[in-house]
């Protein structure tokens, strides 16, 4: 038995839609037959993405883009409004936007943990905080949030994010809480590792093998398999689920943490590493 989901007619808002895991997951809910509008701060990216997502828009729905940093209240405002219909109708927000700032706890400084608090945890507050204003008069929406196997597992040298994902989690057990008498439904994908262009600058290949090797299907996963998991979330199939985080990563949240040393290395130099750190040696 084949079971297609058919989002025609809804509309949809990814944060971070322009590239990585967000453009995965545009591309899946255009291909369902949902109007999505993608949000980022660069607004060539957001362009471009539009028109490579073109040939994925179903008959009657569009494919739209807007600047936005999450981080600013008034910015997700205009992009909620941006996404609806023309009602202001809004069925579906994914908060994909997110961040992290590598590098040892003795040498993190409250900027670096704010970057991260603010994009992870702020800014899928302000998402899921105008997405539900837009969707508690119409009869309820759908929204997920992408989180990652850090908020379950303790990544080496890696605490702002894993903190901040961790707490992300919590945040979407409060607001289904909180948005269910609306018929607002609020889940979670905490994903492993994709190879997205952000983590292909970020991650050199002694750790990205070693993400792999304890990832028990041998392979990293796609933007697109993070975008399967969001259209079960956000249709019908799903109608009895809520505050749940599901990981989607590959058998990856199984095993033990990964050894971010060699990116917390490149950042703080040799020295300054193992005076924080207490390790010598390139391995940790």
């Amino acid at each position: 038995m084949s079971i297609n989901i058919d989002l025609g007619g809804q509309t949809a808002l990814v944060t971070g839609g322009g590239t990585g895991i967000g453009f995965g997951i545009a591309r899946r809910l255009l291909q369902a037959g949902a109007t999505v509008t993608i949000v980022g701060r660069r607004q060539d990216v957001l362009e471009n993405a539009a028109q490579r997502l073109q040939p994925d828009v179903c008959a009657g729905a569009e494919v739209r883009w807007k600047g936005c940093d999450v981080t600013v209240e008034e910015d997700v405002a205009n992009a909620v409004a941006s996404a609806g219909d023309r009602s202001g109708r809004l069925d579906i927000a994914v908060a994909n936007a997110g961040s992290g700032s590598p590098g040892p706890i003795l040498g993190q400084t409250p900027d670096s943990w704010r970057f991260s608090y603010d994009i992870n945890v702020v800014g899928s507050a302000m998402t899921i905080k105008h997405a539900a204003l837009a969707m508690k008069d119409s009869g309820g929406g759908a929204i997920v949030t992408i989180s990652s196997v850090s908020a379950l597992r303790t990544a080496l040298y890696m605490a702002p994010y894993t903190v901040t994902k961790a707490g992300l989690d919590a945040l979407v057990r409060c607001a289904a809480l909180e948005l269910a008498p609306f018929n607002i439904r609020v889940n979670s994908i905490r994903s492993g590792l994709v190879l997205s262009e952000g983590v292909m600058m970020s991650l050199d290949d002694e750790l990205r093998e070693a993400v792999l090797a304890r990832t028990l299907l041998g392979r990293p996963g796609e933007a697109e398999e993070i975008g399967d998991s969001v259209l079960y979330l956000v249709s019908s199939l799903s109608r009895w689920v809520t505050g749940q985080a599901y990981s989607v990563c590959g058998g990856l949240s199984v095993c033990e943490h990964e050894d971010h040393s060699s990116l917390s290395r490149r950042i703080y130099g040799d020295e300054a590493f193992e005076a924080l750190t207490g390790r010598s040696g390139k391995k940790s």
